[in-house]
């Protein structure tokens, strides 16, 4: 910055100053620019070629200044997730560029550190000062926060045609940014900790409620609201969304509804795609399988729903004694219903022979019925007595549950189904 206490007023831009950019003064080392990300780019060199000692020899001096600067705040890139987040993430940035996400895309600001200093003037406006910032033209900086979001642009530059961009459409785009000056590194670093170390990451049941461009979660919700089924615990029949926790991720034992939000979730991804859906449970939903619509699925989905959760209400109202609300019983009883599903190949099963296979399975959670199957028997240290743990995830129990529900030439068909 100036010299002067105050920055100046001025009545025009004098580009011989450097690149004027207007900002907006949060505090007197932060501030918010708007600019068009091929700016930005200009400031901030692609952050792989700090990572290539040999690259660094062909550095200006103040390239490699740079270069240095960032590799004493920034992760590395090569050989880190991040390098194929940044891949993930110029999807998604491409996605939102070409209007395929609508207005249900944002990305957040770029938090840059300029360890020089910014030129800033005023000019007099009828709604008060606004402040414009000249910033030399050899001015570099580096990002504390989003230079993954910064490395997916200079992906979407490098081979705009993968991704269906021009690239004046990375070039062009608007981006907003922090701007950090007068500030040291060891702040710098201080910032970079805080802004990625910090930050609560939401639950999984929080992300799936939030995410309106899944087509699982769509079908999830429309269960909730339209399927009906009764419930002691309510007293008469309820609407399943009076049944399912979508915010906590697990459920204490003295909760009343009977399972979580990405549960059920699990239900209608095997529900959907069989036996396949369980390596997709944790992931997005963009495409149906075949002869399957949304409208389609919400239908056949709900009945399958409202027949399994209806016929054995009695054991999810009671799920501290039974397996029947455990996520990986969940996305089995999914997959067993797929069956039923209009788009399922042949032969399917009418709603009644699922309820018919289903009708005699021992649901109580005895280590000696489902050990090796939706759970694990363990030993209680305190008594010595043998309970059952359901800590198997979805991929881990889903297929042998699955299995032991509906196959019965498997010994596991005969061993859920003892000891009634």
């Amino acid at each position: 910055m100036n010299n002067a206490t105050e920055p100046e007023y001025v009545d025009q831009v004098d580009l011989s100053r450097g690149r004027p950019v207007r900002i907006q003064q949060v505090t007197p080392q932060r501030y918010l620019a708007i600019m068009p990300w091929g700016q930005l780019q200009s400031i901030v060199p692609d952050p792989r070629q700090a990572e290539i000692p040999r690259a660094l020899q062909y550095l200006s001096a103040a390239q490699r200044e740079q270069a240095e600067l960032r590799n004493e705040i920034q992760r590395t890139i090569q050989g880190t997730k991040k390098k194929a987040n940044a891949k993930d993430y110029a999807s998604y940035i491409a996605a939102g560029l070409r209007g395929d996400r609508g207005e249900r895309w944002a990305t957040p600001p770029f938090a840059l550190w300029l360890p020089g200093d910014m030129d800033v003037v005023r000019f007099r406006s009828p709604f008060g000062d606004d402040l414009l910032a000249y910033m030399p033209f050899d001015a570099t900086g580096v990002l504390v926060d989003a230079e993954t979001q910064h490395l997916a642009h200079i992906l979407l530059q490098e081979d705009p045609a993968t991704y269906r961009l021009s690239k004046g459409q990375v070039t062009n785009r608007l981006v907003s940014v922090e701007i950090y000056h007068q500030i040291g590194l060891r702040d710098a670093r201080q910032i970079f900790h805080d802004r990625n170390l910090l930050g609560v990451i939401p639950n999984k049941n929080v992300a799936l409620a939030s995410d309106s461009c899944n087509m699982a979660t769509n079908i999830t919700f429309s269960l909730l609201e339209h399927v009906v089924i009764p419930s002691s615990n309510a007293g008469s029949d309820a609407p399943l969304e009076r049944l399912v926790s979508t915010r906590p991720r697990q459920l204490k034992a003295t909760d009343p509804e009977w399972m979580t939000l990405s549960s059920l979730r699990a239900f209608v991804v095997t529900a959907l795609f069989g036996r396949a859906g369980f390596d997709k449970t944790s992931g997005t939903i963009t495409e149906l399988p075949r002869g399957c619509s949304v409208e389609l699925a919400q239908e056949a989905i709900g009945e399958a729903a409202t027949l399994v959760f209806g016929a054995f209400a009695k054991q999810f109202d009671n799920r501290a004694d039974h397996v029947i609300s455990a996520p990986a019983m969940l996305a089995a009883l999914g997959a067993v219903a797929h069956r039923t599903m209009p788009w399922a190949p042949e032969p399917h099963r009418t709603g009644e022979q699922l309820l018919t296979l289903l009708s005699d399975v021992n649901w109580s959670r005895d280590p000696m019925v489902w050990d090796g199957t939706v759970g694990k028997a363990t030993t209680n240290a305190r008594t010595g007595a043998a309970t059952l743990s359901l800590a198997g995830g979805v991929k881990d129990s889903g297929s042998k549950t699955t299995t032991a529900l509906e196959d019965p030439s498997s010994p596991r068909y005969r061993q859920i189904r003892s000891r009634l």
